[in-house]
């Protein structure tokens, strides 16, 4: 893919993301098919958009994911500072829901619920990489996190993977909850966690979907972030891949992700 065609496309879905209004799919003529160009889509888009990068998220971390999108590995995507909340967060849900009102008259939105970390010093790109116990040490806390997802494209697509990794990996926000600072000696694999709507528990998982534990998926993050060129900031957050995979919470309900002795994130999304 050129660089004209990469700044093309980027172009359409930064429109899409100002405008509230979801695209079919990047024009033919710049449509990125391969991860790589997906990628480099990506880079335009966060060169064009007027906000900081505050946080990186892992998605597809689930085999079932990877293959609707043709991967054969997790894809990673920016998560833009003004979109990063605070629990307990009162989110509109017309914010992150792209889509017109059902027939009920409600938007709804989808939530993810996750591990993620926030860093306490820089990543810079290196060649090789940065090992586990590197990446760990570069770590200061442990947040449990509701990701929201906010596709610039209807339908989402499937198939080849390059249009919803030039989405930004579909991001729409995070909400955080409290910091864990004593994080290091928790059995993430056996962790369960799980997503009360209105009170109702609808879907539960442990730390073993993420790749069998979140650290790999951090690991993964850290160093593809690094590989194509971008560097790990101190204070920026890492996601590490659903729990409970998607999930539509409708407009006017509140969501919690209940992670245990960790804490809960709490989004209502009005």
């Amino acid at each position: 893919m050129t660089p004209d065609a990469a700044k093309q496309a980027a172009g359409e879905l930064i429109a899409a993301r100002r405008s509230g209004t979801p695209i079919a799919a990047i024009s033919a003529a710049c449509r990125p098919e391969t991860a790589d160009d997906g990628y480099a889509v990506q880079k335009a888009v966060i060169a064009g958009w007027d906000g900081a990068v505050g946080g990186w998220k892992a998605g597809a971390t689930l085999k079932a994911v990877q293959d609707r999108f043709g991967l054969a590995e997790p894809f990673l995507g920016p998560i833009f500072a003004t979109t990063i909340m605070q629990s307990p967060a009162a989110a509109k849900a017309a914010t992150f829901d792209l889509k017109p009102p059902g027939a009920n008259g409600k938007r709804a939105v989808a939530v993810e619920v996750e591990f993620a970390f926030r860093l306490g010093r820089d990543l810079a790109p290196r060649a090789g990489g940065y090992t586990e116990a590197e990446v760990l040490d570069s770590v200061d806390a442990l947040m449990p996190a509701m990701e929201i997802i906010t596709p610039r494209l209807d339908p989402i697509p499937g198939g080849a993977p390059g249009q919803a990794l030039a989405d930004c990996g579909l991001n729409g926000g995070i909400v955080l909850g409290e910091p864990v600072a004593d994080w290091r000696g928790i059995d993430y694999p056996a962790h369960a966690t799980k997503l009360v709507v209105d009170g109702k528990t609808v879907v539960e998982g442990t730390g073993a979907l993420v790749l069998g534990h979140p650290f790999k998926s951090l690991v993964w993050l850290v160093n593809n972030v690094g590989r194509l060129g971008h560097t790990l900031a101190k204070g920026q957050i890492l996601t590490t891949g659903s729990m409970t995979g998607i999930y539509q919470v409708e407009q006017g309900a509140e969501a919690v992700g209940d992670f245990g002795r960790l804490g809960k994130v709490v989004a209502r999304f009005g």
